[in-house]
Parts: structure tokens; sequence; C-alpha cells
């Protein structure tokens, strides 16, 4: 049988450069390349609102996100990482006031998660602000399945039928698994999808709230994320989630993984099943 501790090796060698063979340097350029990622998923989330927004979008939105933009090499130079960051959050702060009412989940955990790296002269070498992500991300995980679990829409499957139906071009894949008529009394498969949802985002964020960090757990939750973001057609947020579970388990981000996620952004500007219909 083989064990995490031989399957562990091989993920970390794949994603993540081995802790051993590195210094405390590079350790630190790879959280603050896994935090700059989270602040580019940002910068493309923004870009697309304006991109996708009707009429003229004015000179100052368009100079914030510049500016933004512009600070994110800085934050992976140590002595101007904190500089960087600050920078960064002070363009960010009118965005927030101004439209905080129409601002997505995934907006507020940036919001919630990015500027907390100020409090610390070195985040990548706090285990407090790590912890800080971990926990946040746990209670996100575990919002989100209270939020399902009252709305019961997933609990009977009646919006996974719906998607398939009605939903993008990646919401349609399930589809196939029933015929037409459980539209409105959703089948066996669209429910079983529905609780797995439900009991995967349950066991996250429990594991994380206790404090698991096994590599085996990151790996698997960044391949859940990637399926969810293919499925619902919203490869930024997970992006987001994925860098910030890097800094949370201190493994930081390869350059591997970096151009995934750089690809990943590029194509959700226009979302991947505007790109599937392009291509098909």
């Amino acid at each position: 049988m083989i064990t995490q501790a031989q399957i562990g090796p091989k993920i970390s060698n794949f994603l993540w450069p081995s802790s051993k063979e590195l210094s405390d340097s590079s350790k630190g350029s790879l959280n603050r390349l896994a935090l700059m990622t989270a602040m580019l998923s940002v910068c493309f989330e923004k870009a697309g609102r304006m991109f996708k927004m009707s009429g003229d979008v004015g000179l100052e939105p368009v100079l914030f996100l510049i500016g933004m933009f512009l600070t994110l090499p800085f934050v992976l130079v140590e002595k101007f990482s904190r500089i960087a960051i600050f920078i960064f959050v002070l363009f960010l702060l009118p965005s927030i006031f101004t439209d905080w009412v129409t601002y997505a989940n995934h907006s507020w955990l940036a919001v919630w998660t990015i500027p907390a790296a100020l409090l610390f002269a070195k985040f990548w070498q706090a285990p407090l602000f790590s912890d800080y992500l971990r926990i946040t991300l746990g209670v996100v995980m575990l919002g989100a399945f209270a939020q399902k679990i009252l709305a019961g829409t997933y609990w009977d499957g009646s919006y996974i039928a719906y998607l398939s139906h009605y939903g993008s071009t990646t919401e349609n894949m399930f589809k196939f698994m029933c015929s037409d008529a459980t539209l409105l009394i959703p089948c066996g498969w669209h429910r079983f999808i529905g609780i797995f949802l439900l009991a995967w985002q349950f066991t996250v964020g429990v594991l994380l709230l206790v404090g698991v960090r096994s590599l085996l757990f990151l790996f698997v939750e960044i391949s859940f994320l990637l399926g969810a973001g293919l499925y619902a057609d919203e490869m930024n947020f997970q992006v987001l989630n994925i860098a910030l579970l890097c800094v949370a388990f201190k493994v930081g981000m390869s350059h591997r993984l970096f151009v995934i996620c750089c690809i990943l952004l590029v194509v959700d500007m226009h979302g991947i099943g505007e790109f599937i219909r392009h291509v098909t």
C-alpha cells in the first residue's frame, strides 16, 4: 500500500520544491510569490469587471488598476515587500468604499486576508499570519457550507439540476446524467453531487480549523478547487484560494504553480465556456 509519506514527496517535487533543499531566503521568496499571486487575482478580477462594463469606465479606475499592477513585482523583494503591500491596499481602498455593495465573496476574502500581512514586518516568517489565513479559510468554508444547507438547493440537488439545464457551458457537464424530466424532480445523481459538495466543504473547513497541514491534503484541495473552478467557470476565485492556501501551509508557491495560475487568470478574463465555444 502506498502511504502518504511516499506520495507526499512526489507531490511536493511537482508543485513545491523540497523544503529540505531550500534556504530560509528561498522559502520566504516562494511565500511572497504566493501572496503576490493572490494580489494578482484581485487585479485580474477588477480588470475583468472593467472590460465587461458598458460605456466609459473613466480614467481614475484605470489609473488605480495600473498602479496596483505596478506594485506587484516589489512584493517579491524582501526589502520593499511590506511597502508594496501597503501601496497596493491604498489603491484598493477606493473600490472598497465605492463598490462594497456589489463586492463578490472572493473580493471580500481578499480584503480580509491581504491587508493583514501589513501587521507583520516579515509576513512570510510569521506563524500567526499563516494561522490567520488557515483559520479564515476554514471559517469561510464552513460559512459557505452553512449557507448551502440553509438554502436547501444543494441538499435536494435542485441547484445542480438547474445549472445542468440553464447554466453556462461548463455547468452543463452533468446534464447527461439525468433526463430533462429531472429539472422539476432532481435525479439521484444530481442529489449525490450536491451532497458531495456540501460534505467536501464541511470536511475541508474542519480540517483547516484543526490545523491539518498535510501536503497530500493541500494537493487534493487544490485539485478540487481547480475542478470546482472549471465547473463554475470561475477560476479567479480558485487562484485566490490556492495562493492563500500556499501561504497558510507555509510551502509558498512554486514557479510551476505560478505559471499555471497566471494562465488560469488570463483564460478567466473571458471565461472557460467562451474559450471552449471558440475552440469547438
